[in-house]
């Protein structure tokens, strides 16, 4: 069976205003340190409880990951190579910011060598980007992209935001330009969200940020499929377009339900039918990984029911969405909700499969909640 790996670094240098991500700003050398050997143990613990996994995807995500220096990339390769089994035609990705970008990181590694990268653009509008708190500009950008095809590597994903304060659909719109005209061969769209404990969230509460009107942002949303389809993009996910045989194969991994392994703080792993998290922050991780300590913060043990639905729900994300006749399989509840799914226009029947309409991609998760919420206390789906 299919299975993903997922290694966090959570250094950053500096943290930008809608983050909450679980991450170290700045770490001092002792910290970084410390951290790797808590990330290193954690991996020795992961082969002895499940053995040498095999894995299609390793994805180093983050926090920041390109700015670890190369023996700290090294050493994290190596230490997984020697403990599990990584596919020889697996998918190597790695988190990127633009203006970072050492080519020994990217051309040198011992082992295993990255050949994707997802560079965290987010837009092409410098005052966006200081609006967002980013420390990069549009021609750091341009200079990594260069850095990164000059090491090799072909396979690079961008992504944009939607809803940043002072967007517009026409600035949007140039920056999907600018992703087309560089010809990257993936395009990832991720909504603003603001959480409490960000600088937008605090922001919110002095009533002093202002976001992109509904209206707007469902412009942006629409713009998007049409150029990027007229580029010979496939919208293969709610969120991403991709050339023909670029689409994410670790992305996929999480959306077609299969079972992947998360090292680091804060990552979530899905192994033998339990979903788990073993440490919710750094420090925590650090304190469990130095005592030896193995159990996990969170763990949930999902039924076959459990499972087989969160994959049907998990698929709709998907182009093709799922076949209309396994429904009767899954939870009683669900041919009723999909049938009033279908009559708001959320949802559609195509050559046999149930799938998201254009509307129902961009109001996405108030279906999936109204899918699987609890028998009690239903709501409207479309509310």
């Amino acid at each position: 069976m299919t299975k993903g790996l997922y290694v966090h670094i959570p250094f950053c240098r500096t943290r930008c205003h809608y983050c909450h991500f679980v991450r170290l700003e700045d770490p001092s050398p002792a910290l970084r340190s410390r951290y790797l050997e808590a990330l290193l143990k954690e991996i020795l613990h992961a082969r002895e409880i499940y053995g040498a996994l095999e894995f299609e995807t390793l994805y180093l995500g983050g926090g920041t990951p390109s700015i670890l220096r190369p023996d700290e990339l090294r050493e994290i390769l190596e230490t997984l190579t020697a403990n599990f089994k990584i596919s020889e035609k697996a998918e190597i990705s790695c988190e990127w910011n633009p203006g970072d970008g050492d080519p020994e990181m990217l051309s040198k590694p011992r082992g295993i060598r990255i050949n994707r990268i997802s560079l965290g653009v987010q837009s092409f509008d410098d005052n966006l980007l200081r609006t967002l708190g980013r420390r990069h500009s549009v021609r750091d950008t341009i200079e990594t992209l260069e850095k990164i095809r000059g090491a090799g590597i072909a396979n690079i994903s961008l992504d944009l935001m939607l809803r940043i304060p002072g967007q517009t659909a026409e600035i949007f719109r140039d920056s999907l330009s600018q992703c087309i005209a560089l010809k990257v061969s993936q395009v990832s769209l991720y909504d603003l969200e603001v959480h409490d404990d960000t600088e937008f969230g605090k922001m919110l509460g002095r009533g002093e940020l202002s976001l992109p009107p509904e209206a707007s942002h469902g412009e942006m949303y629409s713009d998007a499929i049409d150029s990027l389809a007229a580029a010979g993009y496939d919208h293969y996910e709610i969120s991403n377009f991709a050339i023909p045989g670029f689409a994410s194969r670790h992305n996929l991994i999480y959306w077609r339900n299969q079972e992947y392994l998360g090292l680091g703080p804060g990552s979530f792993s899905y192994l033998n039918g339990v979903r788990y998290q073993f440490a919710r922050d750094v420090p925590r991780y650090l304190e469990k990984c130095e005592a030896g300590i193995w159990t996990n913060d969170v763990e949930d043990l999902l039924s076959p029911r459990d499972r087989a639905t969160e994959t049907f729900v998990t698929a709709l994300r998907l182009k093709e969405g799922v076949r209309e006749n396994i429904v009767s399989h899954l939870s009683p509840e669900l041919p009723g909700r999909i049938s009033e799914l279908c009559k708001e226009g959320l949802l559609e029947i195509s050559a046999g499969n149930l799938r998201l309409t254009r509307r129902g991609q961009f109001l996405c998760e108030d279906v999936f909640r109204f899918l699987l919420r609890k028998t009690q206390g239903a709501a409207d789906p479309a509310g």
